[in-house]
């Protein structure tokens, strides 16, 4: 579809990629770094954005994230292997590469603290880039980040969508590569990530934006899943860290987040669950995240991980 004339007028032909290394990056950015108060200028924080997927690209943020750009720079970054960031070496496309991409990409572009936003896989990238690099982040932003156990996961697709779902789910984790198992996740099982009231009307044509990069997928299900230790480093993350969960998300469960925010025990940790969401805070219950992600980076939200524990 031919996107209206007053959107093709503001397309342009700028290379909107930064080479870090081997690879080039690719970016885009809302909103300005520094805005006029009165009579000075004043620097706002910049926001990194990371995609989940693994193999999708930064466009899973837009719209949502646009009205971010009222408080704050918003950059978007497809990482190595996904969008129109180069693909590279499949061998590359690893935890601590795309961590290690995210710190060269801000020192290129002259982002001293950044905060990195990771919403379910971009959130692991963030995290480790925290972990490896404890003095280079300025503050973390974790939604819907590190699976629950699989009991855990299974038990909130049965309470979603019964036994059936529960079982659909288990296989596919399992690895089962049959043609019913691949059907039944993606009709049974991904629709029940969200529990959004409205049905989530932007997510057909979401889905269709998304410059895929399968082979990353699988990746990241054959090999890179179990390739994550979440539980260890996190005592080296000090900077002040939000963490963001749906109660009734079926894969990133409410239940690891708040293990997540007990165990950053150097960290100034908040834990927000929503209590109506299903996975991914920011699409599921935008303007409520937006508003929780704003208190946080003024330091006016007053909530602690310690006051969610054990709930």
């Amino acid at each position: 579809m031919r996107p209206p004339a007053d959107v093709r007028l503001l397309c342009h032909d700028v290379d909107m990629r930064v080479s870090i290394g081997d690879i080039r990056l690719y970016f885009d950015i809302d909103g300005p770094k520094v805005v006029p108060y009165g009579p000075i200028m004043v620097e706002r924080p910049t926001l990194v954005l990371l995609h989940g997927g693994p193999g999708a690209d930064h466009s899973t943020f837009k719209p949502a994230m646009y009205a971010a750009a009222r408080f704050a720079q918003v950059v978007y970054l497809d990482q190595r292997g996904s969008g129109r960031s180069e693909r590279g070496d499949p061998a590359l496309w690893t935890w601590e590469r795309w961590a290690d991409d995210v710190v060269a990409f801000c020192d290129v572009v002259d982002i001293p603290a950044p905060i990195l936003v990771g919403t379910a896989s971009g959130g692991r990238v963030a995290l480790t880039a925290a972990i490896r690099h404890p003095g280079r982040v300025g503050r973390l932003v974790l939604d819907s980040v590190l699976p629950g156990r699989v009991d855990e996961r299974l038990d909130v697709f049965e309470r979603l969508g019964g036994a059936r779902v529960r079982e659909i789910a288990r296989r596919h984790w399992q690895g089962e590569r049959s043609d019913e198992i691949r059907r039944g996740w993606e009709q049974v099982c991904v629709p029940l990530y969200s529990r959004r009231a409205d049905g989530d009307p932007d997510a057909v044509d979401r889905a269709r934006r998304i410059r895929w990069n399968h082979d990353v997928g699988e990746r990241f299900r054959y090999h890179l899943a179990d390739h994550f230790e979440e539980w260890i480093g996190l005592d080296a993350v000090t900077c002040p860290t939000l963490v963001l969960a749906g109660e009734h998300d079926p894969v990133t469960t409410a239940s690891a987040a708040r293990r997540l925010a007990a165990g950053l025990v150097n960290a100034e940790t908040r834990l927000h669950v929503l209590p109506d969401a299903g996975h991914g805070a920011f699409r599921e219950a935008p303007e409520r995240s937006l508003a929780v992600l704003r208190a946080f980076l003024s330091g006016r939200d007053g909530v602690s991980a310690r006051a969610e524990r054990g709930g």
